[in-house]
């Protein structure tokens, strides 16, 4: 079997280049890659040969334009130019990333190559109602009006439009947990196109450090904005006033939310530490993670806090493999009662708080890199 991979991200790295990275060496490493096309690779252990970098991006000259439009902008070329690569390529597969991969999934068909989308993110009308009601919440408006002239290339056009017509080209769809499965079906896509398959954790790396009983540290890792739901966060936190209790909160803040962290800078046991390139530090020194997003796909940071032993908060929509009662805790999104509730209990029974935290670390650790390029 011949296949053809395709992503404008890198091979290697952090994030979805990682998860690329990944999926061209099991595909390597089965004799199966034809060729990989990208926007750049990191993988020494892949022949150069079986790379292709997309060095010419026109698009840089437009690197100035706002995220919501630049990056759409730059995986529309890179679909054009694998669209073009895979028509004058024999495969049996080719693999896009969703966004990106419309022309190339259609080329694929033509070409009578099976044709397989990823997408790791929850269904666009699923994550657009979700977001849309947290917004007016919060008294803003979103997602914004469009320039004049970008509206095409602008995120969530393009999420409502070409993703959606990517979910009916392609011929299996590719997502990495039940949740996201389940919101795909909730609007249509057919059940029998999707096959979820697990992202995996470097176990290896995310060692369970010393726990200390006191003081309890609730950490929460990722960008800090209204979709991970940390205006729940911080309102459970100041309703609870625990003793002996910090909330560590690392990650990159949103412009979107730094009113709201203002209004809880003098929270007790707030400690704001900013982004972090290596958080595994911070995993081994907490005592439970907590995550309350309201739109997810599957995060990665639930994985990582899980194979450092740590018992789980989060949400279903996370896309966690965090099992209820046993390896932490599944909280309903945008519920502040129960999600103070959950951190009381984790506070309140340091026994229980460890025994859930080796639980976890037990329920994660085969999920492994190698079970991902398995398939």
């Amino acid at each position: 079997m011949r296949v053809i991979y395709t992503t404008a991200s890198p091979l290697g790295g952090s994030g979805l280049a990682e998860v690329a990275g990944y999926a061209v060496a099991g595909l390597w490493q089965s004799r199966c890659l034809g060729h990989a096309i990208t926007t750049r690779n990191r993988l020494s252990s892949i022949p150069a040969g079986r790379v292709r970098e997309i060095r010419f991006q026109p698009t840089k000259l437009l690197s100035a334009l706002p995220a919501r439009y630049y990056y759409p902008m730059k995986r529309a070329w890179v679909d054009r130019m694998a669209a073009r690569y895979v028509s004058r390529h024999s495969c049996h597969v080719v693999h896009g990333w969703t966004h990106e991969a419309l022309r190339t999934l259609r080329t694929a068909r033509r070409c009578r190559a099976v044709a397989v989308l990823e997408r790791n993110y929850a269904h666009p009308s699923h994550s657009r109602e979700v977001l849309e009601a947290e917004y007016t919440a919060a008294g803003i408006r979103w997602p914004g009006r469009s320039w004049p002239g970008l509206s095409r290339w602008d995120h969530w056009t393009r999420e409502i439009t070409v993703a959606v017509e990517e979910f009916g080209e392609a011929d299996v769809i590719v997502v990495p947990a039940d949740f996201t499965r389940d919101t795909m079906v909730a609007r249509g896509v057919p059940p029998e196109k999707i096959r979820v398959l697990p992202r995996g954790v470097d176990a290896a790396r995310l060692q369970p450090g010393p726990r200390e009983t006191r003081p309890f540290r609730a950490l929460f890792v990722g960008q800090l904005c209204f979709r991970k739901g940390i205006r729940y966060l911080l309102e459970a936190w100041r309703t609870l006033a625990l003793p002996e209790a910090e909330l560590i909160l690392v990650g990159s803040v949103h412009d979107e939310v730094r009113t709201l962290l203002a209004r809880y800078r003098d929270l007790a046991g707030l400690r704001l530490v900013g982004f972090s390139r290596d958080p595994s530090p911070h995993y081994a020194s907490a005592s439970a993670f907590v995550f309350p997003t309201l739109d997810e796909g599957s995060a990665k940071v639930t994985s990582e806090a899980m194979a450092a032993g740590l018992p789980v908060i989060t949400t279903p929509e996370a896309g966690s493999l965090t099992a209820d009662g046993e390896t932490g805790f599944l909280v309903p999104a945008c519920d502040t009662e129960v999600l103070a509730d959950r951190l009381a209990t984790l506070h309140g029974h340091p026994e229980m708080c460890a025994a859930m935290g080796t639980a976890a670390r037990e329920r994660i650790l085969p999920y492994t890199w190698e079970r991902y390029q398995a398939g």
